[in-house]
């Protein structure tokens, strides 16, 4: 019986993806498929608790790096660029590629990964059942953090040319804001994450962070049963912005995860694998 490979590169314009396709713990080839999106200077693995709570329970799951990012290259052609819109339809590609067709069960994005699955709803909303989205910064990029990601591009640069880390630690800190014995084990992970990814990655998705507004699309994100997620400490997605968002959003609901900053998934992997679970069994 042939089988469709675990691993596998897609070119998408020009970038050459790698993605990582995973059958359930029951083997079962043609299980309901769920993609997983992962957050900016992260890494698939990001999800690999979140991929095995999916495989128990009998779910096949679709992991992709972004451009730039651990297995991901970046684009030949340096003066790259992509809007957010582009990064979501690349994201649709890459599900066609792996599944022979466009359909997801669910999607779930974290970070700049939300913000795609805001997206998603609204493009591909007879191609998926349901979405997730977590920790992203809102329906649009917000205004003050223009001049922040240009300080971090900066420090990128300046941390390339004298063999620091300053940009990666900064990065964990943020990511996980409270320094908690309980947390040691994600902040070494997360660090090893952040070291996977380029400069020219970070620039792209940097751009495409920062450069979109999909306020007015609102209307349309109901379309598809939505949960939205926010950690309590994660000053980036916000709580009192994605309850607010999920106000908007007709029919969505919203969970704010205590004792959690930007990554739930890694940081409170039980936790959050449970409002996962529930949300996707009352379908």
């Amino acid at each position: 019986m042939s089988t469709t490979p675990a691993e596998a590169f897609v070119e998408c314009d020009g970038t050459n993806y790698y993605t990582l396709l995973e059958n359930p713990t029951n083997g079962a080839q043609n299980a309901p498929c769920i993609l997983l999106i992962h957050a900016l200077m992260s890494n698939l693995h990001m999800w690999d608790a979140t991929a095995a709570t999916l495989h128990s329970a009998g779910y096949r799951t679709l992991r992709y790096d972004h451009i730039g990012h651990n297995r991901t290259p970046a684009p030949n052609d340096s003066k790259a660029h992509y809007h957010l819109d582009d990064l979501t339809r690349h994201a649709h590609q890459l599900v066609r590629s792996r599944l022979g067709h466009p359909h997801l069960h669910a999607l779930i994005g974290c970070s700049i990964g939300g913000s795609m699955a805001f997206r998603y709803a609204t493009l591909y909303p007879q191609d998926v059942g349901a979405i997730i989205s977590v920790a992203s910064p809102g329906l649009k990029s917000p205004a003050f953090a223009h001049e922040l990601w240009t300080q971090r591009l900066a420090q990128f640069d300046q941390d390339l040319r004298t063999g620091d880390e300053v940009l990666c630690r900064q990065t964990v800190a943020r990511w996980v804001p409270r320094e908690r014995a309980e947390d040691d084990g994600v902040r070494e992970e997360a660090l090893r994450q952040v070291r996977t990814c380029g400069i020219e990655g970070y620039r792209i998705l940097v751009e495409a962070i920062r450069g979109y507004d999909y306020e007015g699309l609102v209307g349309d994100m109901g379309r598809v049963r939505m949960l939205v997620v926010a950690g309590e400490e994660d000053q980036a997605g916000r709580r009192d912005v994605l309850e607010s968002v999920a106000g908007k959003i007709e029919g969505a609901e919203f969970v704010g995860m205590e004792r959690t900053g930007h990554l739930p998934p890694m940081q409170k992997p039980g936790v959050f694998g449970g409002l996962m679970m529930r949300f996707l069994a009352e379908r």
